[in-house]
């Protein structure tokens, strides 16, 4: 559901995109999914109406990631069925129960839940994903961001490998984004050895504006990546 990847290499996905231009780019050079931002405080934010477009233009080529933070489960659903989205992303504080609540209106949509990690490590991670379980939300994937206090991503940060190693094997596919350039994501990938990687300011001109070169270098860096899956 969050789009297609040989079993040679690491799934990728470009965060952030604002325009079919990009969104085609981003789908030519090979990446496996793009990010569509509904978080009306992003510099990266999309109205559903402009999402829409995007999503028809290349949803035959790539997954498309609706990106939401502290959303209603109702709101979540209505953007989800109106841009087409096969897979959200919650990148918030969110409940337990409030992504149990969109998984029972959207059952046949992936969910990727975001987690912040800071110096205190994974402890509040693996008690979400404990209760996610419990409940039997079925996760497509986990994404890992760098903690910044008061912002939800984008901001260029890097997690700490050191807080992934030695992670449970019974994690869901994990996904690695914070700071992550076509100069940084291979030392990354050889460090956290993650499923997948995101990006989003690590390969712009400015907050939402994709630059191609970037594009290209980044995905050329993770398939060259010598501890890719």
């Amino acid at each position: 559901m969050i789009g297609t990847t040989e079993n040679s290499r690491m799934w990728i996905k470009i965060c952030g995109v604002t325009s079919v231009d990009d969104a085609t780019m981003i789908a030519q050079a090979g990446a496996d999914a793009i990010g569509l931002n509904f978080y009306a405080k992003s510099s990266r934010y999309i109205a559903p109406e402009t999402a829409r477009i995007i999503r028809d233009a290349v949803a035959d080529r790539v997954g498309v990631v609706g990106v939401f933070v502290n959303s209603s489960a109702d709101e979540v659903a209505t953007i989800a069925q109106q841009v087409g989205l096969n897979t959200v992303q919650f990148h918030g504080d969110e409940p337990a129960d409030v992504i149990a609540e969109f998984h029972c209106l959207c059952p046949d949509v992936g969910i990727v839940r975001a987690f912040r990690v800071g110096s205190e490590g994974i402890a509040s991670l693996q008690q979400s994903l404990r209760e996610l379980i419990a409940i039997g939300i079925p996760l497509t994937a986990i994404l890992v961001d760098a903690l910044v206090a008061g912002e939800y991503g984008g901001t260029g940060r890097q997690v700490n490998p050191e807080w992934l190693h030695g992670r449970p094997e019974t994690w869901p596919p994990m996904i690695l984004a914070g700071g992550l350039t076509p100069a940084t994501v291979s030392a990354a990938i050889q460090s956290v050895r993650p499923w997948g990687v995101d990006t989003a300011s690590g390969v712009e001109q400015s907050p939402g504006v994709k630059d191609a070169d970037k594009v290209q270098q980044f995905i050329r860096a993770v398939c060259d990546s010598p501890n890719r899956p």
